[in-house]
Parts: structure tokens; C-alpha cells; sequence
């Protein structure tokens, strides 16, 4: 398997007191890292500066992904990393109140290029898959949180990215749903997908260490 992202002397300052530095990652293309550790540690702020969504200064390390330095990108390059490099799920699930389920699944790929047959049949199959396809033309207002959740990470899949990046994926979900999520993604990793995954759920590292084997790692960030 060769490396899709690698990353080397990685850090980000908040401010004069605040500073956070990352171990070197190199992660292979259908590959699986699972990022552990207390709140505060920095996880999603690793997530924010491997996605674009925070800038990396010129002394801060780099980040290489699919061959691009991302350091050394414009703002509005780095949002264009987004949807098809990278597949986005935040902690924060913002979805557009006055759209169904199904076509904020739909959003990025609208936003970037005209929405295919393929697609939405790739976002039904997504939202099946994940327990939730009766809820496709509902409001995002009419769900419950860890049905936004799922709703959010098949919205970060749909445009069948490189590289997923997925901020407590399982939070506020029973059992059934973790594997329903660690099984969606699992077939993405299995597929040829990347995967970095910030959680502290035991339940969500067990069930993607079961499905992935040796496709599966992990590391600890410490605050």
C-alpha cells in the first residue's frame, strides 16, 4: 500500500501559551488511524489542519496528501481540497434546515460540480447502510442527534473522497448504530479509502479493529 498523507513535525499555536504538537504520521492508501485522547488534547484541531480547514504556517511542518503540500496552499485551494480529497464530518453537525436529508448528504458534491444519478444513488446506498434511508425526505430539524450523525458522515462520503476525516463519528449513538457506522466505514477503507478517526469510544475502536485487522492503527494525543 503506498502513503497517501504524510505528515512531519506538525504543530499549531493557539497563542503565546498554548501550542500543539503532533506526532509524524504516514498513512497508507486503504488504511485506517484512530486518533485517542482526552478532550482538549487537540485531536480535532490535527483533523482541521490535515483537512485545510485550519492554514499551516511556514515553521509549523508539513502535511503532504495525495502528493500536494498543504502548507503551501491559498485558503480558497484548501477549500477546494473538499468534498473529493477530502471527506469533511466535524463534531459539529451543520446541516441546511429548509433541505431534506437526503440532498444535505448531497450538498458538497452540489456545491463543487452538477449532482449525478450515480451520486444519489451512491448517498441512498450510504444512508441505508447506515440505518437512516427512511429518513431521506425529512428535515434535518425532524431527527435526533445521532441520526445527524450518521446523516453527517454519509454526507463526508458521498463524493467517494481519498482521504476521510471523522470528528467523534460515534458520539450520542447506541450500539447498533457504532456498528452500523464502523461497518460504513470499514467497507470505505477496505474499498481503497484512507481513513483518520478522532474518537475516545472504546465501543467504535473495537468494532473498526475487528473489521479492518491489520488495516487498523491507532495513537494517543496528549494535551
Amino acid at each position: 500500500m503506498t502513503a497517501l498523507l504524510t505528515v512531519r513535525n506538525l504543530s499549531h499555536r493557539y497563542n503565546a501559551d498554548v501550542l500543539l504538537s503532533f506526532a509524524d504520521v504516514l498513512l497508507s492508501r486503504g488504511a485506517l488511524l484512530m486518533v485517542r485522547g482526552p478532550s482538549g488534547s487537540g485531536k480535532s484541531t490535527l483533523l482541521h489542519l490535515l483537512g485545510g480547514v485550519l492554514p499551516i504556517t511556514s515553521d509549523a511542518g508539513s502535511v503532504l496528501l495525495d502528493g500536494t503540500d498543504v502548507g503551501s496552499l491559498t485558503s480558497k485551494q484548501r477549500d477546494g481540497l473538499r468534498p473529493f480529497v477530502v471527506g469533511w464530518m466535524p463534531q459539529r453537525h451543520s446541516m441546511i434546515g429548509s433541505v431534506s436529508v437526503l440532498d444535505n448528504v448531497l450538498l458538497p458534491v452540489a456545491l463543487a460540480r452538477r449532482v449525478t444519478g450515480a451520486d444519489r444513488m451512491r448517498a441512498s446506498e450510504l444512508l441505508r447502510a447506515l440505518e437512516i434511508e427512511s429518513l431521506a425526505e425529512r428535515r434535518p430539524a425532524d431527527i435526533s442527534v445521532g441520526q445527524l450523525a450518521r446523516v453527517n458522515l454519509a454526507r463526508a462520503l458521498a463524493a467517494q473522497p481519498k482521504l476521510l476525516l471523522a470528528d467523534e463519528p460515534s458520539a450520542a449513538l447506541d450500539d447498533a448504530s457504532v456498528n452500523a457506522v464502523a461497518s460504513v466505514i470499514a467497507v470505505y477503507v477496505s474499498e481503497g479509502g484512507s481513513a483518520i478517526v478522532a474518537s475516545h469510544d472504546g465501543r467504535l475502536r473495537d468494532s473498526l479493529l475487528r473489521m479492518l485487522g491489520d488495516r487498523f492503527s491507532e495513537r494517543s494525543v496528549a494535551p
